[in-house]
Parts: C-alpha cells; sequence; structure tokens
C-alpha cells in the first residue's frame, strides 16, 4: 500500500554513500599512521596492529564496497527511469481515456439532441393531431345527430320499410352502424388513456349487468345492450371494414372461408363480451389489415389461406388467434412492434404509421386482456402413407422432411417392397409416385410418427388435392393426384412460417363471477430494480 502511494505521488529516496565514504576515511587514516612512525609512538598503536596483510585486506573490502555502492546507483537509476516511463505512459492513456470520453459524449449529446427533436416533433404532431380531433369531435356532435336523425327517419318512412325490416340487414342500418363506429373512433382519439377509457364503458357495463341481476330484468330488456357477440364482431370486420366476401364451409358449419383463399375463419360457440363492440372491430381491423397486408404478397404466397382467425372459449375467457405467413418478429422486439410509432411495414413501397398494433394492444388491456405473439416455424417430421387400391392392394411407404435454411423439404426413403417407385421429376419440396395404372386408388392413412392420430383420407373422382385435417389452420402437408388418369401422386411439403397473435379476454359471465384479469401491463416490480434502496449505501 505504501509503494503504491508512493507511486502516485511520484516521491524517490536518494540514498548517500556515507558507509564507503566512512570506510575510505578509516582506510586513508591508517595508510597515514602505517606510512608515519612520528605518529605511531604518539598514539601509541601496537606494532602487530600495523601489518601490510591488513592494510591489502583494508584496501580490497574498499573496492567491494564501492562497486557495490555503483551497482546501487545504477539501479536506483533504472528503477528511477522505468517509473518516469510508468508515469508518461499512464499520462498517455489518460489522455487518450480523456479524448475516449469526450467523444463518447459528443456523440452522446448528439443522440440526446436528435432524440429530443424527434420527440419534440413528434410530441408536437400528436398534440396537433389531438387539438384537430378534439375540434372534429366537438364540431361533429351536432353533424352525427342530424345525420342519425336523418337515416332513422328515412329508414322508418322509406316504403320498402316493412320489407327491409325482415331482412338480416340494410343500407340505412349499415350506414347507421359506420356512423357510430365513426363516432366511436373520435370518441378514442380524444382520450388521453385509451385502455383506461375503454376499461372505464367495460366498467360501466357490467354495473349494467349488477343492476340488471338485482332487479330481475333481462340483459334484453335493457335500452343499450351492455354486451356484444365477438363472432359477429369478427364477421362484420371483415365484410364491412376490409371488403371479404365469406361462404359457409359444407361439412363445417363454424368454418367461413374466403372466396380469394385469403381468409380461413373459424368461430366456436363462445359467450358475449361486456363493452363497446366497435372498440373490438377496431382492434381487429388493424390485426386483419396487417395480416392481409403480407398474405397479398408473394413472398408469404401459400397453397393453403395465409390469414387464419379461430376464436374459441377456455375456461371463461376469450381465445383469438390471428396467424398469417407474414415475416417472423425478433424476441427482443416483442415489446417495441406495440409502441406507438414504430411499425413493422418498415419498406420501400409502404411505410407503416406505427398506430395499429399500439391501437390493438391499448383495446387489449382496456377490456382486461392480454395478447401475446409467437413465431411459427417448420419442424423435421417423419411420415407413413398407406395407399389402399381397389383390389384390395395395399402399399406402405415412408417420408422424411428436414429442414433446410428454415424450409420444408422431403427426403427419399426406402420404399417398401413391390411399392411404387419415385418418379425422375421429383422437385425439393415435393416427392411423386406413379400409382399402378390397372389399380384404382381407394384411400390414402396418413401417419405422423410421434401422434397417435391417424388421417384417413377417401379419394373419390372429384378430389385431388388434400390438406393436413389434423392441422387445418397451418397445414404441414399436402396431397395431390395429377395425370389423365390420376395416376401420379404427390406429396407436398408446406412452408407454415409465419407469426401468431393470441388474444385472451374475460368473458360476461367470467366478470361477473370475479375470475382474476389478465395482466398485459408492465412489471411494476422491476421499476423498482435500478434504484438502490437506503441499506445499499
Amino acid at each position: 500500500m505504501m509503494k503504491q502511494t508512493t507511486e502516485e505521488k511520484f516521491t524517490f529516496h536518494i540514498y548517500y554513500p556515507w558507509k564507503t565514504l566512512l570506510f575510505a576515511g578509516l582506510l586513508l587514516f591508517y595508510v597515514l599512521v602505517f606510512l608515519s612512525p612520528f605518529l605511531q609512538t604518539a598514539l601509541k598503536i601496537p606494532a602487530e596492529v600495523l601489518n601490510i596483510l591488513y592494510l591489502q585486506v583494508g584496501i580490497f573490502l574498499f573496492f567491494i564496497m564501492a562497486l557495490w555502492e555503483v551497482r546501487q546507483f545504477r539501479q536506483q537509476k533504472k528503477t528511477l527511469k522505468q517509473r518516469v516511463q510508468r508515469l508518461w505512459n499512464n499520462k498517455k492513456e489518460l489522455q487518450l481515456k480523456a479524448q475516449t470520453s469526450a467523444s463518447h459524449t459528443d456523440k452522446l449529446k448528439l443522440f440526446i439532441s436528435d432524440k429530443l427533436l424527434e420527440y419534440i416533433e413528434y410530441d408536437e404532431k400528436f398534440l396537433h393531431f389531438k387539438r384537430i380531433a378534439s375540434e372534429v369531435r366537438h364540431n361533429g356532435v351536432i353533424s352525427f345527430d342530424k345525420v342519425q336523425s336523418a337515416l332513422l327517419n328515412a329508414k322508418e318512412q322509406s316504403p320498402m320499410a316493412k320489407e327491409c325490416a325482415a331482412q338480416e340487414s340494410t343500407s340505412y342500418d349499415d350506414a347507421l352502424q359506420a356512423m357510430r363506429y365513426l363516432w366511436d373512433l373520435l370518441d378514442l382519439s380524444t382520450t388521453d388513456n385509451m385502455a383506461l377509457h375503454i376499461g372505464n364503458q367495460v366498467t360501466r357495463c357490467e354495473e349494467q349487468v349488477f343492476e340488471a341481476e338485482l332487479q330481475g330484468m333481462a340483459l334484453t330488456d335493457l335500452p343499450v345492450s351492455p354486451y356484444f357477440d365477438p363472432a359477429q364482431a369478427i364477421q362484420d370486420s371483415l365484410t364491412q371494414h376490409l371488403g371479404i366476401v365469406l361462404s359457409d364451409d359444407d361439412y363445417n358449419p363454424l368454418l367461413l372461408l374466403d372466396e380469394n383463399d385469403t381468409f380461413r375463419v373459424e368461430l366456436q360457440p363462445c359467450e358475449p363480451l361486456l363493452g363497446n363492440a366497435n372498440h373490438f372491430i377496431l382492434m381487429l381491423e388493424n390485426l386483419l389489415r396487417n395480416a392481409q397486408f403480407f398474405a397479398a404478397k408473394r413472398a408469404y404466397k401459400s397453397p393453403f389461406a395465409g390469414v387464419s382467425v379461430s376464436l374459441t372459449e377456455q375456461q371463461q375467457y376469450l381465445d383469438l388467434r390471428i396467424y398469417n405467413r407474414g415475416p417472423e418478429i425478433p424476441a427482443d422486439q416483442y415489446d417495441q412492434i406495440f409502441q406507438l410509432g414504430y411499425s413493422t411495414r418498415r419498406i420501400k413501397e409502404h411505410h407503416g404509421k406505427g398506430l395499429g398494433l399500439y391501437f390493438v394492444q391499448q383495446i387489449v388491456q382496456g377490456f382486461d386482456g392480454a395478447i401475446t405473439i409467437k413465431n411459427i416455424h417448420n419442424a423435421a417430421a417423419s411420415y407413413h402413407l398407406r395407399l389402399e387400391f381397389a383390389d384390395g392392394t395395399l402399399y406402405n411407404l415412408t417420408l422424411k422432411q428436414t429442414i433446410e435454411d428454415g424450409v420444408p423439404l422431403v427426403v427419399d426413403e426406402p420404399a417398401s417392397e413391390g411399392g411404387p417407385a419415385p418418379m425422375t421429376s421429383n422437385t425439393a419440396a415435393a416427392k411423386q409416385w406413379q400409382t399402378l395404372l390397372a389399380n384404382k386408388l381407394v384411400s390414402i392413412e396418413v401417419h405422423q410418427q410421434g401422434s397417435e392420430q391417424v388421417s384417413r383420407l377417401a379419394v373419390d373422382h372429384n378430389s385431388k388435392h388434400w390438406f393436413d385435417p389434423q392441422h387445418p389452420d397451418k397445414p404441414r402437408w399436402q396431397l395431390t393426384l395429377a395425370g389423365r388418369k390420376q395416376d401420379k401422386l404427390s406429396f407436398i411439403a408446406l412452408d407454415i412460417r409465419g407469426v401468431e397473435f393470441q388474444i385472451r379476454m374475460p368473458t360476461l359471465s367470467g366478470r361477473v363471477d370475479g375470475i382474476p384479469a389478465l395482466d398485459n401491463g408492465p412489471d411494476v416490480d422491476k421499476l423498482g430494480q435500478q434504484f438502490q434502496s437506503p441499506d445499499d449505501f
């Protein structure tokens, strides 16, 4: 510790050669007495002390001591040079550190100033947008009442009113619904906290439900319905806001398909939700438009529907899943994509505004729900195919699916004896076999290794291709019969890479029963981890 302090203060001790000088003085005195008989008599020095051998030994010791002192001096000189050099190097290092720190400080100042200017400009735009929205809302109250009253009067006075009343939807009803949707958008645009505003409306609807239950009234007797059907809201979002034409599936009444094979919508029966349906529609519109944008890109085209929407109910929670064949979202951006101004569509031909997913998260939080993101990847698998022909012949085939650069590929596996031979025109992602012309293919069974389910596909004259029935929303494979006599069987591995959004919200009965709300906000406990307590000092 003393040595470090000494080096920091740069103190250096010079030792005086007093030992050599003292010995030299004694040696000179001895020589003087040895050469002077007068001093010998005066000092009464014995004769045996004055010996030439002692004089030689003294001179030898003197030279030894002088050499030792010279060596010690040189070592001190070398040490001094090293310490001076080290001090100089430390000063240069400190100068470099100071210059580096100054450079970093300047860069940090520029970065902070740029961000502050960006935020100030963004805040100014946001405040300007809010002022415009407030002005529009303030001046739109009278216009909204006039338009709504005119539509209601026109609907009642129309000669086709009776016929229109029997129909499921009319142009007047669509116009009224569009006006109410516009009004709810203006209402949300002027709120300081969108999630809190929606949460307050849901709470008021919950109070109406409790009040009706205490008074013994039916919810349908209330002047304004406090709940809505989420399945109907999904259909309205697709048909009225996205212009999608949906058709019912012949085999699955809960399945709706898009005529352009872009959307696949499966709506299971579920309980209604408390709140305003237009808020739920706004959330869906942003998610579905984003999915529709990527589904239309050539890089994400697929034989199956590129956008899948499924609605189920689990333990008094609404479970909504929206899958699209869009690009993967890195895990470190899961929280950023919901920030205001952040967009996933930063490409040359289209620039996102960074508002859609922000609105989605705010609306989900207003419904006391949670939204999560999951990247969908392809996985390696092994499949066993069993072909049955009209004459009772059975053939077994084994396929192996591998993944290269994220893309699924089908590789060759040894075929069973006497089975169909692979054709030479195989592609990288599909394998084909020439079926026997003398036999007619009756059925195909597909079993994935590790799964207990077996998919049995009946072959008729009308069926030419089949998708994976175990995963209808994200099929792993496709079987196709081609050729003039349908004698070419192809197994195609499908690329299902994409992104899936999952939204969970408490249903009406769940809120009445008091199930806990899903925590989708910031973790308050983590906010205090960067701050030290008084005990840490």
